[in-house]
């Protein structure tokens, strides 16, 4: 069973060195597990003939020695012991994927990974790399073979990838864990990072975005407009502007949003029509529901329909809806008809979980028809900007 790892991304200027002026993005693990003092030395003691009180009366005169030499001004040089990460202990990791989010479009020169200095536990020796836009399409860059030593490991790519993401997937490994020090991503100089969601292109995402995308909601591959600097705006490359588009920027205003929810995105949504079939100049009134909801952050809906049949009327939510309504009734190109219910949440709140009445959706009826359909299609995302098709 392949395992992934998540990492978090730190831009860095390089100032010593062969790497000297360039920026580099550095990933590092994260979402572990806390483990307490206590068991830190439980465990070491298990692995040695030390008792666990005796470990911890070492790493205790150990730091306060330490101390005593940084308050005398000297450094104390930690390096040779390494600032690694390392998979579980005593449980295999071989094989698992980790895969790092630039956070930002780039086009990419070289890969760097930095095992850990003995080149012990955990060091990568085999691996396939990939790099992606989207994170669901990959372009393999191929297969890589690694001495076991502390050496960098470097991948020179050469036909310049633009990327976001980058795969590793992990094949052979010493002792079947996984460790290293750094894994560094090189961008070509001088060329642009795109940051996703900044649809302007003016390097930065703020509310002239979303305001952009307010405007853009439901523009598809095909209509006079999406091409373009519009369709750099579709992040997840489905050919729509929609809810996970919109996402990339509304994550981001107002202070952000706390994407803690370790529970992914899932859920129903289907139509509940007020009658099975209708005359012409009925109103129809279709009520939007959630089944098992889960960290709905945001969703749109794609509800295609004839204007000679129907004429949409509005779209109606409870006063306690937070989400901002970005419902777009949106004529296209082709000449179909498609109304594209949306609803983002704005910075921080609480996402929709459980069962709930999303919205409401009035048309007038035109001519006589009978509801043959009741389920949904469109998108819900959370706030890690995880996506689910309906």
């Amino acid at each position: 069973m392949t395992k992934c790892l998540n990492f978090t991304i730190r831009e860095q200027k390089m100032s010593v060195g062969p790497k000297k002026g360039q920026k580099v993005y550095i990933a590092r693990p994260t979402d572990r597990q806390r483990v307490s003092h206590r068991q830190f030395c439980e465990e070491v003691a298990h692995a040695t003939t030390f008792t666990g009180a005796e470990v911890e009366a070492v790493l205790r005169l150990a730091a306060e020695m330490a101390k005593k030499h940084v308050e005398s001004g000297e450094s104390v040089d930690f390096s040779t012991t390494g600032d690694i990460w390392h998979t579980y202990y005593y449980t295999k990791a071989v094989p698992f994927d980790f895969t790092v989010d630039l956070h930002s479009t780039n086009t990419l020169d070289k890969l760097q990974y930095v095992p850990r200095a003995n080149g012990g536990n955990g060091t990568i020796t085999k691996c396939d790399i990939a790099v992606s836009k989207d994170g669901r399409n990959w372009t393999e860059i191929g297969p890589q073979q690694w001495a076991r030593d502390g050496r960098t490991k470097e991948v020179t790519l050469s036909t310049h990838p633009v990327a976001r993401y980058v795969k590793v997937s992990v094949k052979e490994a010493v002792g079947n864990f996984g460790s290293g020090r750094e894994f560094y991503v090189f961008k070509v100089p001088g060329t642009k990072t795109i940051l996703p969601g900044d649809i302007n292109l003016d390097g930065k995402v703020d509310e002239n975005d979303f305001t952009s995308y307010m405007n853009y909601t439901g523009l598809k591959k095909g209509d006079a407009d999406f091409d373009g600097y519009i369709s750099g705006g579709d992040l997840n490359g489905n050919g729509l502007i929609d809810a996970y588009d919109i996402s990339n920027v509304a994550v981001q205003l107002e202070g952000g949003c706390n994407d803690d929810e370790v529970a992914p995105v899932g859920g129903k949504v289907y139509y509940e029509y007020n009658r099975k079939s209708y005359a012409v100049g009925d109103d129809v009134i279709i009520k939007v529901k959630g089944k098992d909801l889960q960290a709905v952050n945001a969703f749109n809906l794609v509800f295609p329909y004839s204007p000679k049949e129907l004429q949409f009327v509005k779209v109606e939510t409870d006063p306690s809806m937070v989400m901002r309504n970005l419902t777009y009734d949106r004529r296209h190109s082709d000449g179909s008809q498609v109304l594209y219910p949306t609803f983002v949440n704005v910075g921080d709140h609480h996402t929709i979980n459980g069962d709930a009445d999303l919205l409401v959706i009035r048309m007038k009826a035109l001519k006589p028809f009978v509801v043959k359909n009741t389920t949904a299609k469109g998108l819900l995302v959370d706030k890690q900007l995880r996506e689910v098709e309906l």
